[in-house]
């Protein structure tokens, strides 16, 4: 078996080559002078593992036609550790429901199965798909770094109560919510903390953090409700423009991330990340290796 990657893959999928003792392979991508993308592999591949992010639209390009480029594997599996797109999954009249479109589009290349590292929605994806999280990279760096009983884990909106409800019963530390006030034109107006957190220090959790507005709100108020600090714990740094600089400005500490979306830039001293490296061995040794060997 093999590791290919995406460009935007790089550094992870060289750390899971690595830590696995196989060979990464990296594609040939190039751009015609009409900026049409092409992709070549330029071996025989019979059995393919493939580490992509697609957080942008030619992210999403350069994966198909990579996919495409391996369609004569015996074997394929996708580890996409950022899907984009998953938000639009809502099913509103002569609306585009992309998180549904692209999930169909997937479904027509010849991979076999997908590794999603928590995705925004559940992608109804109708082959085999596998979800794994960073929540126990997040609860240990959680446990070695902070006494428990002086921690709130909190959702900064009602859409992520289960994941951060989860960690608490797990940590075994107090949890609250935070609830949205939009405006009639759908603007977020204020964010109200439900739940006591005098004293405390709080941890937001969310799956993503793209402009920081909500995080950052959610941040502002928890400190006018009385919290001695904020930390926050996100997976996919989208960090799209101002995000950085919103963050730097925030009452948030800490920022702790996961690199399942590559950024080659260098960031503040309150942005640390955490690296999904040690998830996507554990899933390939599981799910991947076993298969190879059988076959």
């Amino acid at each position: 078996m093999k590791i290919l990657c995406t460009r935007n893959s790089k550094n992870l999928a060289k750390s899971v080559a690595e830590k696995l003792e196989l060979p990464l392979v990296i594609p040939n991508i190039r751009r015609f002078y009409n900026q049409e993308i092409c992709v070549s592999v330029q071996e025989q591949i019979g059995y393919a593992t493939v580490i992509a992010a697609t957080e942008t639209d030619n992210d999403w390009i350069e994966l198909f036609l990579l996919l495409d480029a391996l369609r004569a594997a015996k074997d394929v599996t996708l580890l996409l550790t950022y899907m984009g797109y998953s938000r639009q999954d809502q099913q509103n009249p002569n609306e585009s429901m992309a998180a549904r479109m692209f999930a169909k589009l997937l479904e027509t290349t010849n991979i076999s199965r997908c590794v999603l590292i928590d995705n925004h929605s559940e992608p109804l994806l109708r082959l085999p798909t596998h979800h794994i999280s960073a929540r126990s990279l997040f609860e240990q760096d959680i446990t070695d770094k902070y006494t428990l009983d002086q921690v709130v884990l909190v959702s900064p909106d009602l859409g992520g109560v289960r994941r951060a409800y989860d960690m608490s019963r797990s940590l075994r530390c107090d949890f609250i919510i935070c609830n949205k006030a939009k405006t009639v034109f759908g603007e977020l107006k204020r964010i109200d903390p439900i739940g006591s957190v005098k004293d405390k220090l709080c941890i937001l959790v969310d799956d993503m953090i793209d402009s920081g507005s909500t995080i950052c709100h959610a941040s502002e108020s928890l400190i006018r409700a009385g919290a001695r600090g904020i930390v926050a714990y996100c997976t996919h740094g989208v960090l799209s423009k101002g995000a950085i600089e919103r963050l730097s400005n925030s009452d948030i500490s800490e920022i702790i991330l996961t690199d399942t979306i590559q950024k080659d830039i260098v960031f503040p001293s309150k942005i640390r990340k955490i690296s999904i490296d040690s998830l996507l061995v554990d899933s390939i040794r599981s799910i991947v290796l076993p298969i190879c060997c059988v076959s």
